[in-house]
């Protein structure tokens, strides 16, 4: 009985490697990763990789991405494996899923190792060469089985030679067998890797098999074969138990592939957790449920932090309401009387400083109860944009203009060029041009001017606020945007200036315009912020990003 023609052992020397990756980037990554001990042939998607096979010998390793568009890596691995001349194929699996029910979906495809991504290219490699020789001793065995096998039927010439094949066949059972408890093992190795609760389904008693590591779930079980209904029973919160039976009754009886439920759950000690329950339903060709796998995750210290930061958000909510509210009217009545003050004749120097240090200290307060309140929309997803035609070149001047009001001694040019016609949100993109204005005002050389320039192209707007002095350091320079970050050299010059919320701002109203905002800082050639527009506001609101 010869070996298959397209399962020739190979002598020692490179792996052939067979890559299934669609991100170019990632594919280039591990390409250049294998290719100093690998001959490495790539395939973009699933369906090319099995109908290459029909035309050239199969490789050492397949090493397939999980998700790919089309035919998935598992898919791949599950054709693999229902194939006699590919069977005995090693297949790496790169993926980013860690899950639990991840991983047991990968086992039973046929997959023989994992690589989290991201992996480290030593990593890959040995893994690779790892399965290389696996596969190789694995063809070798097979090649020798059949020769062996050959010659025993050419030999088969009396009643002991057939016992003695007899004999043989059965080894090979209980081989086959001790390999199926082996893979039994590997799953429940992999329930103790984690710490949920991993069970599965026979669909022929009705009955839960648990493998479980975490103790204030599932603790001990004498057995760990129990029935569904009488565990769900006295396990499941009784006024989840309908919602629960239901969902997996439809979801076993449907066309799904998983099903997930939230609910309680009585723990070891009796105490009722949250949980979070999820499976994957393996079917066969008419559709029916063969084999489910779930995990069990205790979910109650997340969801009290949720809480938590709920009732945080409700308590910040009414907080900057009350500053909104009962700060915000005070301070314009003192600015207001201050203003008043400085417009009487007769006050002497010293009183007139003392006015006009009321003036600059409430402006300073104003704002920071704005960058308050403006960074607690960005937060809760409540900020909005009322976008309307207006000139940008204009919009700049009239900072300016603003801007060295309150700085009378310190000089700022504006150049500008191309027709600032665009549709943007003048109030917000005022308080962006304020805060990058007011940032070079407050870290700037005074001695030398601050250099703004407006340039609108065919549809994009560039704004550009330069300032010489002390540079931003470049450790600094990454986090600059984060709320509450402020650069060494910058606190150094100003401590008392702002709470480190101003660019944060600029950058959520930048991103809400749909554009960009960079910093670039060097002693040679000073600091300058830039903001890229789109002259049109965005099809759909970019998301906020976290922070």
């Amino acid at each position: 009985m010869p070996l298959p023609p397209s399962l020739p052992p190979r002598l020692p020397g490179p792996p052939q490697v067979w890559l299934l990756e669609d991100s170019s980037l990632e594919a280039r990554f591990t390409q250049e990763a294998l290719s100093s001990s690998c001959d490495v042939m790539h395939f973009a998607d699933g369906a090319a990789l099995v109908e290459a096979l029909g035309f050239h010998p199969p490789p050492d390793v397949m090493v397939l991405d999980r998700e790919t568009p089309g035919l998935t890596g598992l898919e791949v691995c599950r054709f693999l494996r229902g194939n006699p001349a590919t069977a005995l194929l090693p297949v790496l699996l790169l993926t980013s899923h860690q899950r639990p029910e991840d991983v047991v979906e990968g086992l039973d495809a046929g997959v023989n190792d994992y690589a989290f991504k991201p992996f480290r290219s030593s990593e890959l490699v040995a893994r690779v060469h790892g399965l290389a020789r696996w596969g190789w001793r694995q063809r070798q065995s097979a090649r020798d089985a059949a020769e062996a096998l050959e010659q025993t039927q050419r030999h088969l010439t009396d009643e002991q030679a057939r016992r003695d094949l007899a004999e043989n066949t059965l080894r090979e059972v209980r081989d086959a067998e001790a390999r199926a408890w082996r893979s039994d093992q590997r799953f429940r190795l992999a329930a103790r890797a984690t710490r949920d609760a991993i069970w599965e389904w026979e669909q022929e008693t009705d009955s839960l098999d648990w493998s479980s590591s975490n103790p204030t779930l599932v603790g001990v079980l004498e057995s760990p074969r129990v029935s569904r209904h009488d565990w769900w029973r006295e396990h499941i919160h009784p006024e989840d138990l309908p919602a629960v039976r239901k969902g997996f009754r439809e979801a076993i009886e449907g066309t799904v592939d998983t099903w997930q439920s939230a609910h309680r759950f009585r723990g070891v000690t009796g105490t009722w957790l949250d949980v979070e329950e999820r499976a994957i339903i393996v079917r066969d060709e008419r559709g029916r449920a063969v084999q489910v796998v779930g995990a069990l995750q205790d979910v109650t210290a997340r969801k009290r932090l949720e809480q938590e930061h709920r009732q945080r958000s409700d308590f910040e909510r009414q907080l900057i309401g009350i500053v909104s509210h009962d700060l915000r009217n005070p301070l314009a009545a003192v600015l207001l009387s201050a203003n008043l003050l400085l417009r009487r004749k007769g006050l002497n120097p010293d009183q007139e400083k003392l006015a006009r240090r009321i003036v600059t200290s409430t402006e300073r307060a104003v704002r920071l109860i704005r960058d308050l309140l403006d960074f607690t929309q960005v937060r809760h997803g409540s900020l909005k944009l009322h976008f309307r035609d207006m000139d940008l070149h204009a919009l700049v001047e009239t900072a300016i203009e603003e801007a060295q009001v309150a700085s009378p001694t310190r000089t700022i040019t504006l150049t500008r060029s191309g027709d600032g016609a665009g549709r943007w949100d003048a109030d917000r993109l005022a308080q962006v041009v304020g805060n990058l204005l007011g940032n070079a005002l407050a870290y700037g050389d005074p001695e030398t001017p601050i250099l703004v320039r407006s340039h609108v192209q065919e549809s994009e707007a560039v704004l550009e606020v330069h300032n010489a002095g002390l540079p931003i350091p470049a450790n600094v320079l990454p986090r600059l945007f984060e709320p509450l970050e402020r650069g060494a050299a910058q606190q150094e010059i100003r401590v008392d200036r702002s709470i480190g919320l101003g660019l944060f701002i600029v950058r959520q109203m930048v991103r809400a315009h749909g554009g960009t905002v960079t910093a670039r800082s060097s002693p040679e050639a000073g600091t300058t912020f830039t903001v890229r527009l789109p002259r049109q506001p965005p099809a759909a609101p970019p998301g906020t990003p976290p922070g």
